[in-house]
This record gives C-alpha cells, sequence and structure tokens, in this order.
C-alpha cells in the first residue's frame, strides 16, 4: 500500500494541469483534497505495516521529491499569477489552490525534514519553510512546541474555548517572538556573532527572495507569494488548532504532568492518514519526534478526533459547533 502516500503528488500535479483547462480551475485541486479526506477518512481498511527496511528509502525520498515539487509549482504559480493579462479570478484559483497544498503537505514533508538529525534534510525542510515565507517555525516547533505543548506557555497549544481565529492570531505572532528569543538566548550563551542568530538570517533571506521576486515579477509576484504563504499558513496553524485544542496537562506539587498520549488528537487508522504522511498518528510523533512518518504507530490511549483532520478543521470555522462537538469530549 506505499502507493497511498503518492496522493500528494497528484493533486500537486494537477493544478497546473487544471490550469491548462481554465484559468479558475485550479480550486477543483482544493474541492478534491476536501473529497478525499472527508471520504476516505471513513475508510478504514486493514493496510499491512509500512516500515521493511527494503522500503524505507521509498518512504524517505518522498519528501526529497515533493519539496522541490511544491517550489516548482509555486514560483510557477507566482509568475503566472504576475502576467498582465492574468484575471483576478486566475490569481485566486491558483493562489488558494497553491497554498493549501503548501500548507498541507508542503508543510507535511518540511515537519518531517526538520525533525530530521541530517543537515541536508534540515536544509531541506527550511527551504519549504522558506516558499511559506515561514522560517522560524523550524525553532519554534522543535524547542517550544515539542518541549511545552500541553502547557500555557506552549504557542501551539490552542485552550479550551478559544476560537480558531483567535488561535491563529496568537500563535503566528508568539511563534515568531518565542523563535526569536530562543535565537538570541542561544547565541548569547555560546557567544556567536550576531550575523549566526538564525531570525537574523530569516530577515535577510526574505529580503533577498521578496527582492527576486519583484526583479523578476513586478508588485504582482510579491502579493502572490505573500498570499500563498499567508494560506499555507493558515492551513498549518488551523491543523496545530486542533491537534492540541484544550488538552492541557496538569500541575500537582509544583510539578508538572508529563506529556502523554492523551495530549494530543489523532485521526489514525482511516485511508486518509495516508495522504498526510501518518500525521494523524500525532501521539506517537511526540513521543517519538525523530521516527520517519512511515513508522508511526496508532496508540491505544490516544483521543480521536470526531471528523477526521479535514471534517475537524470545517467544523472549527464554526466555533459554537466546535465547541459544542469537542469540549464534552476532554475530561477535567
Amino acid at each position: 500500500m506505499a502507493f497511498a502516500f503518492c496522493g500528494p503528488f497528484l493533486l500537486l500535479a494537477a493544478i497546473p494541469l487544471l490550469h491548462a483547462v481554465s484559468p479558475a480551475a485550479p480550486l477543483l485541486s482544493v474541492a478534491a483534497l476536501l473529497s478525499v479526506l472527508l471520504v476516505s477518512e471513513r475508510w478504514k481498511p486493514s493496510l499491512p505495516p509500512v516500515a521493511a527496511a527494503e522500503t524505507a528509502l521509498f518512504f524517505r525520498a518522498l519528501p526529497w521529491v515533493y519539496i522541490p515539487a511544491q517550489l516548482a509549482v509555486i514560483f510557477w504559480a507566482t509568475l503566472t499569477a504576475a502576467q498582465p493579462g492574468a484575471s483576478g479570478a486566475e490569481a485566486a484559483a491558483l493562489l488558494l489552490s497553491v497554498g493549501v497544498t503548501a500548507g498541507v503537505f508542503g508543510m507535511l514533508t518540511a515537519h518531517e525534514m526538520v525533525h530530521s538529525h541530517h543537515a541536508g534534510e534540515i536544509a531541506l525542510g527550511v527551504l519549504m519553510l522558506t516558499g511559506m515565507t515561514y522560517r522560524h517555525f523550524r525553532v519554534a516547533h522543535i524547542y517550544g512546541h515539542h518541549r511545552w505543548a500541553g502547557t500555557a506557555r506552549d504557542a501551539g497549544t490552542a485552550r479550551l474555548g478559544e476560537s480558531a481565529y483567535a488561535f491563529i492570531g496568537r500563535t503566528v505572532a508568539m511563534q515568531a517572538i518565542e523563535a526569536w528569543r530562543f535565537e538570541s538566548r542561544r547565541v548569547a550563551r555560546r557567544g556567536l556573532r550576531w550575523w549566526r542568530h538564525r531570525g537574523v538570517q530569516d530577515v535577510a533571506v526574505y529580503a533577498v527572495l521578496y527582492g527576486a521576486i519583484g526583479a523578476v515579477a513586478g508588485w504582482r509576484g510579491v502579493l502572490f507569494f505573500l498570499g500563498q504563504s499567508a494560506v499555507a499558513v493558515i492551513v498549518l496553524e488551523l491543523f496545530n488548532y486542533i491537534a492540541h485544542y484544550g488538552l492541557m496537562r496538569g500541575e500537582a506539587g509544583g510539578r508538572r504532568e508529563p506529556f502523554t498520549d492523551r495530549h494530543s488528537w489523532n485521526t489514525s487508522n482511516g485511508f486518509a492518514n495516508r495522504w498526510i504522511f501518518n500525521m494523524g498518528r500525532h501521539s506517537d510523533h511526540h513521543r517519538r519526534p525523530a521516527v520517519p512518518f512511515e513508522q508511526l504507530r496508532p496508540l491505544a490511549e490516544g483521543r480521536e478526533l470526531p471528523a477526521g483532520y479535514a471534517g475537524s478543521i470545517l467544523l472549527a470555522f464554526v466555533p459554537p459547533l466546535w465547541r459544542r462537538v469537542m469540549d464534552k469530549r476532554i475530561a477535567p
């Protein structure tokens, strides 16, 4: 069933193919993605393990190949939308379709790479994050979220009763601040030069990147690249919102409760989980963050979302309905 992980490539390839048919047609790729995830979440076939040694290279190669493909589509779409003859509908269709695929599959593959212990893979993950204007995620996620998830110190954990809209505004700002503070402490502790600060490096990279886009594609290209980045970040943070909503670690005797399998929401067993690189097995990822995605396992103690990730994200767009469904699932 290794082919099940190839779905992201099909949806990404559909964007330029649909654009060739009609300028607004790429929106169909977004509809197809939602439909596939919603329908296949209910299909729970008995899939064989995929961690065999003979298939390990195949699975590792998926993000290696996907990230350059996603970046190529992003820059193709930027140049296409920046053309003087491009209509608003064409630009909007490309912006949404490219932004959604970057926020789902681009982010998942970047996430896999930044958790790697290999410098080349980390660099590849950061390259993908650059295409989303979200390079600081590698610092905030690894050194903030994985340490403080389920506590008030973690910008990536949604509080009980917090809407998705409030969460996105809070987490985007706080993750950037946390990443900057962490880097400032690291540079000071190690006595490094100021240019070794990854936040400073990020600003420099963005200045060069957006300057180059402006020189090649003009202000239309700059706005498009910024817009697709915003869509990608919103999609990513909606995932973060539902992944830990309301699951806070308790404190007793001045000591914080350890992070357990029940502090993440999962969607572990549906076929749709293969399309999102097994990230539905989120509890196991927090337990073993360096383990390759194909080796993540469903955990008996993990909490399950009521409608998979896609259905739950749609539910989160209506905060009263989201709270009515989710709040009662959180044990006091």
